[in-house]
């Protein structure tokens, strides 16, 4: 199996797209005849998270496949993620964001959500709006490296325990029932001195990452061959479900009840259709793939900038041109903030990867002979 599984790559990718959509979706509002122009055309489009989700449970999984070094995985996602939001963080404390208080850019750039007693999973967001969801991914990178270091071999499972576990309890001790909605965080007494911990553990939307990692284990295990012809089948259905969700705003939410059921649906049947038949190359997509978290991580800050300088050229645009300027704009950004940030951030990871494997190396023939 390749290390980049197109498919997956490709999704990541959309599902970024369909965010920054979502959040341009006010351009198109109330400028045409159908006021609601921007919902009905990209007012599912949240629904990206719930979807960045699970493909960052399938692709933890596989990176790991063959490395169990905790060193190295924390390395990777440290350079990965942090640098690029620092970056733009930066930028928007310095121009749109430097109204807030100090302490409320300290909270944000160390990715604690604005207020643990507001409706989770978002709990108030971040001050660099989709930066909230980097708080999980966090957390998920913290069970899983704990996981790993327990056992290599059964990390899945143990990852899986360590996020399912907190909401259970939690809920049947201070809800008195399940609920795997993403607004069904229990009510802890905000007395309780770990209160905003203990939110934002028990958050149902961290299931999500364990259906990534079962999805990997599906996808990789599941020896059944299916004819070409149902493969397309399943494809179709599936796309064509997740269209019915999508523009019917059915269970528009986040977490299991909502986005992580039409996440579901469209995992099912490309990974199906990627394990049976295949997912040809394309530039675009890869290239789309690769500047999804960049794109991602940066766009709200161009949506912010433009309602707080509110320029004159902008706001003599009609609703479609503002829509194509402000995707041309934040495209255009993401492309350079991916070669410019992005890449040499993980350039460097990769070189301190080398030298934590090189030390490894040097460090083994000498406990051989020690033992």
């Amino acid at each position: 199996m390749n290390s980049k599984i197109l498919s997956i790559h490709y999704l990541r990718g959309i599902a970024a797209l369909l965010v920054v959509f979502f959040h341009f979706s006010i351009y198109l509002d109330n400028y045409y005849v159908q006021k609601d122009l921007g919902w009905i055309l990209f007012g599912g489009g949240a629904f990206g998270v719930d979807l960045f989700f699970m493909i960052s449970g399938f692709v933890i999984v596989l990176s790991t496949k063959n490395s169990n070094s905790k060193s190295i995985f924390l390395v990777r996602r440290f350079f990965r993620v942090y640098p690029p939001f620092i970056f733009i963080f930066a930028i928007g404390s310095l121009t749109v964001y430097n109204s807030n208080s100090l302490l409320d850019l300290v909270r944000a750039s160390l990715l604690i959500h604005k207020d643990y007693s507001l409706p989770s999973p978002s709990f108030g967001f971040n001050i660099l709006g989709t930066a909230w969801t980097l708080t999980y991914e966090l957390y998920f990178y913290l069970t899983f490296v704990i996981a790993m270091g327990i056992n290599h071999k059964y990390r899945v499972v143990l990852s899986s325990l360590f996020l399912i576990t907190p909401i259970l309890v939690l809920q049947l001790l201070y809800t008195g029932s399940l609920s795997f909605s993403g607004d069904a965080s229990p009510n802890i007494p905000q007395t309780n001195p770990l209160y905003g911990l203990l939110r934002f553990v028990s958050s149902p939307i961290l299931v999500e990452f364990i259906m990534g990692m079962v999805f990997y284990e599906i996808f990789t295990k599941m020896k059944i061959k299916i004819t070409e012809g149902t493969t397309q089948l399943i494809l179709a259905l599936s796309c064509g479900l997740f269209l019915t969700f999508y523009f019917g705003n059915f269970n528009n939410e986040f977490g299991m009840h909502g986005f992580g059921i039409w996440s579901i649906i469209l995992l099912f049947g490309v990974l199906t259709y990627d394990k049976q038949i295949g997912i040809k190359e394309n530039k675009l997509f890869n290239l789309l793939g690769d500047i999804s978290f960049s794109l991602y991580i940066s766009h709200y800050i161009f949506v912010n900038a433009i309602a707080v300088y509110s320029p004159n050229f902008f706001a003599s645009m009609s609703g479609i041109s503002k829509f194509f300027f402000m995707t041309t704009l934040t495209g255009t950004a993401a492309i350079v903030m991916h070669y410019v940030i992005e890449k040499p951030s993980i350039k460097i990871g990769k070189r301190i990867e080398m030298f934590l494997k090189q030390k490894k190396n040097d460090i083994a023939p000498i406990n051989k002979i020690l033992t």
